[in-house]
Formats: structure tokens, sequence, C-alpha cells
């Protein structure tokens, strides 16, 4: 594979945005009473939300065999940092929402709509979707973030994934 890099962007933002817009498309034309293509606009958006992993674990299969495959996805249970900044992590979501909702209960004089699910069901949902969030961290940082920092080194490598990453 002569340019790795160029070639996972283009991928992986054409299978994302291709799975994406066919799946909003079918959930904006699908009626509530067609479950079959509300489970297939949620299996395209999902697919989407993975497109990144997958489109990283193909070329590194391919140029760089099984070992780099799954040294790839052990990254995502890789501890980095000690417990005690993934306790801060969990937490800290929470705090800025509730002290978001504090500002608005001071700025207003009543607290914000908080929705109608119950906070298990909130709790259960983050647990969730932490892992189709690796879907992305497979992709970006995993494969793209560590080739460009062998290339320009670590900061200026998270600058220019983060500014191709945002777009």
């Amino acid at each position: 594979m002569t340019h790795p890099l160029p070639k996972f962007f283009l991928l992986t933002y054409a299978a994302t945005w291709i799975c994406w817009t066919v799946a909003g498309t079918i959930s904006r034309g699908s009626a509530p009473a067609a479950p079959a293509l509300a489970a297939l606009a949620t299996a395209l958006f999902l697919l989407g939300t993975f497109a990144p992993a997958l489109v990283a674990l193909a070329p590194t299969e391919r140029a760089e065999g099984r070992a780099a495959t799954q040294a790839l996805l052990r990254r995502i249970f890789k501890w980095r940092v000690g417990a005690r900044w993934y306790v801060f992590a969990v937490r800290y979501i929470p705090a800025v929402k509730l002290s978001a909702a504090v500002v608005y209960r001071v700025a207003t004089g009543a607290w914000p709509r908080f929705g109608q699910e119950a906070w298990y069901l909130m709790a259960a949902a983050i647990v969730f979707s932490t892992w189709v969030q690796a879907g992305e961290e497979i992709g970006w940082p995993g494969y793209a973030l560590a080739r460009l920092s062998d290339r320009f080194g670590l900061a200026s490598a998270s600058v220019i994934l983060g500014i191709i990453w945002a777009s």
C-alpha cells in the first residue's frame, strides 16, 4: 500500500457518510409502522460509526499481518493512566451537565427539561455507547494518529488529525 493514510481518510469518510446519509434518508422516509426500515437505518448508522475501525483493520491486516491487527484491537483495553483518571473521566460528563443545569436554574429560575428517561436507562446507555465509540477510536487515534505521529511527532500529528477528524 503506497499511501495508507490518504486512503484511510478517503475510505473512512466515504463509508461513514454513505451509511449515515442512507440511514438518515430511510429514517425521514419511513412511517412509524415500518420497524424493519427503522432497524435497517439503525444498523446503517452503527455501521457508519464503526467505519473508521473497519477501514483501519483491513489495511492493517493486509499490510502488516494478524499480529498488527490484534495489537490495534488490544489498544481498546489498554490502561494508559492510573485508575483515578478513569474515575475522573466517568464523573466528568455528569459534573459538566449538572453544572450547566445549575447555571440554567440560576439564570432562568427553572430547571432545564431533562427528559422522560429513567436515570438507570441513561446509565445503561452510557455503558453501551462506550463500546460503540470504539469504532472511532480504533480508526482515528489507533490507526491514523499512530502513523501520523511517526512522521510528524505526537503534538503536530494530534493537531493535524484533529483538523482532519473535525472536518
